[in-house]
């Protein structure tokens, strides 16, 4: 055998062996991927740190990415290997991240606002002077908060405006529903909470029909401040047991506060399996879970999510650098259609950004 073959014979082998690495590499990432999806099947009461696994999705799916260039350098033919994989999961993928290729047509007849408040708290003593300014400028048709508690004298100004504009609006704890139209009746479910979170029911007048309308605020994760500087040095220094202790720690906070946000969405379940099969529904609120979990998917089966159909990005709803997720969401039932929807970045009153959607019923 000449030089010329043996040095064949060794970048083939080479060759050989890097294609077998990247193999086993990309199909660890699929199956990671996998589990990340399948973990939005399993309830959090019974195995609550199996929710964790959802967190790991965006980061998971980038690897899976990732070796697409590889291949197409190496070994074109075995694209197949993550495209084929990621189409397993095309619809969470397009959960987490629409692109939204068209637009849609036809004038909106319901504009919908759902914002935790975080009782105007962030940044100026004048943000809920501001906030109201912008609530006034949207001219929303329903509103639904958390984290605002409209009965305090602290909101008197927004009472006011709320009544020179011709609004209704009721409470119950820090969840308020503000709407044009009449509200018929209102109340809170019986669901777990630890503190101030939790799901209200209102039933508006609307068109000479009902709409049901859901305010949730499912359970925090209750990370404190101290845990947020932790988990923010961890990122600017990671150490191998730093990084251990922290991810132990904080897994073990989100895997309590899923199970109880699993409790909370199985409330809102039967309460909206006991409604008349035709009612027009929205579901609005802070999830405090991102597209792929065990609550968003809940609901996700059951109705559209606005950003899903409009929205294009990650869509981060979450004031906090160091947490990029989208964890505020409306849903909305058969009736009608999203014609567009924004994450308004530009309001900084909050911990939470304004997610605001247009709808119009559905064309029979």
């Amino acid at each position: 055998m000449g030089k010329q073959q043996k040095k064949e014979g060794a970048l083939s082998s080479v060759k050989r062996f890097v294609v077998t690495l990247f193999l086993g590499g990309n199909l660890a990432t699929l199956v990671l991927l996998w589990l990340c999806c399948a973990s939005t099947w399993i309830d959090p009461e019974v195995y609550p740190r199996v929710s964790v696994l959802g967190l790991a999705f965006p980061v998971v799916l980038l690897l899976n990415m990732l070796f697409i260039p590889l291949w197409l350098i190496y070994k074109p033919r075995m694209l197949l290997v993550p495209i084929l994989g990621m189409a397993l999961c095309g619809g969470f993928i397009l959960d987490y991240f629409p692109l939204r290729l068209t637009k849609a047509k036809g004038e909106p007849e319901l504009t919908v606002l759902s914002w935790n408040t975080c009782t105007f708290a962030k940044h100026s003593a004048d943000s809920m002077y501001l906030s109201i300014d912008y609530l006034m400028s949207l001219d929303a048709d329903v509103m639904c908060f958390q984290e605002l508690d409209i009965t305090w004298m602290k909101y008197k100004s927004l009472r006011d405006t709320l009544d020179a504009h011709g609004y209704h609006f009721d409470n119950r704890g820090t969840r308020t529903v503000v709407s044009r139209y009449p509200i018929l009746r209102m109340d809170s479910l019986v669901a777990p909470a630890r503190s101030i979170n939790g799901v209200l029911y209102a039933d508006l007048l609307y068109d000479g029909d009902t709409l049901s309308v859901l305010d949730l605020h499912l359970e925090s994760n209750r990370l404190s401040k101290d845990d947020k500087n932790d988990y923010n040095d961890v990122l600017r220094t990671p150490e191998g047991e730093k990084i251990k202790s922290e991810a132990s720690y904080l897994s073990g906070k989100i895997a309590a506060a899923s199970s109880y946000r699993a409790g909370q969405i199985k409330a809102v379940l039967a309460y909206l399996d006991s409604l008349p099969e035709n009612r027009s529904i929205l579901v609005c609120g802070d999830f405090n879970d991102t597209p792929i979990s065990y609550v968003y998917q809940k609901i996700g089966r059951r109705f559209k999510s606005a950003f899903r159909a409009q929205g294009r990005g990650v869509g981060l709803t979450f004031n906090e650098k160091i947490f990029p997720v989208r964890i505020d969401h409306i849903f909305y039932s058969t009736q009608w259609e999203c014609t567009s929807v924004n994450i308004d970045r530009s309001i900084t009153s909050s911990d939470h950004y304004p997610l605001v959607a247009r709808l119009r019923k559905r064309q029979k």
